[in-house]
């Protein structure tokens, strides 16, 4: 009894760390394992600034995989486009090694990122965000670095998560935001005619998480695994979404592949460019 009690803490530890990159198993690398237990090697970094974002701090939370990161360029971009000169404000992706990463529960294997949300003024002006302001259920927010009130911009928030959700490529599963928030996004959706579809998948990804906090001054988009990432370590977790799993369901409208397509390839030579 005593010898299976001296070893039982050490298989336990090896099958929780047997997805992890290690000599045991070589073929794992990338992003391995779960958003909330797993690593990350080899991971993209996200620049400091880019058309229509700029990172938070400059620190080295800017890692995640190709797909998130070039979801977010494109998406912050289409927004630009859309609205010249809104910035997206991106706080925290995961770290170049991943792992734990606090306060965070999740962010461990380069699949989240946490994105600021869009404001204007209470006279309507566009400005970039301050930072995390915690908006309220009748989307206002103070900001006390300017002594001014600060509101949540839908229209433009909601153009961010029309593009999340309908851009082929992302494979977004989840963006958590605040379940008072939501219904603005939504109700705006509709106001404005977009399609049942758009509003389906907008409605199946977004959430409240519990536990996770409850997402006033920020979403929190993660990207599912592909079959390619599974075979590498990645472990799906969640519901599948049908648009990326199964791809029964109609592509996205014309605008937003023409957007996505405009932006996708000023912002591919940069990376070269860059590279």
């Amino acid at each position: 009894m005593r010898t299976r009690g001296v070893l039982l803490p050490g298989v336990l530890a090896l099958v929780a760390c047997v997805r992890a990159p290690s000599p045991l198993t070589p073929a794992n690398h990338g992003s391995v394992g779960l958003p909330h237990r797993g690593t990350l090697s080899g991971g993209a970094p996200l620049p400091d600034t880019g058309p229509g974002f700029a990172r938070l701090r400059k620190n080295e939370r800017r890692y995640g995989t190709r797909t998130l990161v070039e979801t977010i360029e494109r998406a912050a971009a289409v927004v630009a486009k859309a609205h010249p000169g809104s910035v997206l404000v991106i706080g925290d992706l995961s770290v170049d090694h991943g792992g734990h990463l606090l306060p965070h529960l999740s962010h461990r294997n380069g699949r989240d990122a946490d994105l600021l949300l869009y404001v204007s003024t209470e006279g309507g002006a566009r400005v970039t965000s301050p930072g995390f302001v915690h908006f309220g259920p009748d989307g206002l927010a103070w900001d006390a670095a300017h002594a001014r009130f600060l509101r949540f911009d839908v229209e433009r928030e909601w153009l961010l998560v029309k593009t999340l959700v309908l851009d082929d490529d992302a494979r977004v599963q989840w963006i958590f935001l605040n379940h008072a928030l939501e219904p603005m996004l939504i109700e705006w959706a509709r106001a404005k005619g977009e399609p049942a579809e758009t509003i389906r998948r907008a409605e199946e990804v977004l959430l409240e998480p519990k536990p996770g906090g409850v997402h006033d001054d920020h979403t929190h988009i993660r990207v599912a695994c592909s079959d390619d990432e599974v075979a590498r370590g990645c472990e799906r977790n969640g519901p599948d979404r049908a648009w990326f799993i199964n791809g029964e369901d109609p592509p996205r409208p014309p605008a937003i592949e023409q957007l996505v397509r405009e932006v996708s390839l000023p912002l591919a030579a940069l990376r070269q460019a860059g590279s």
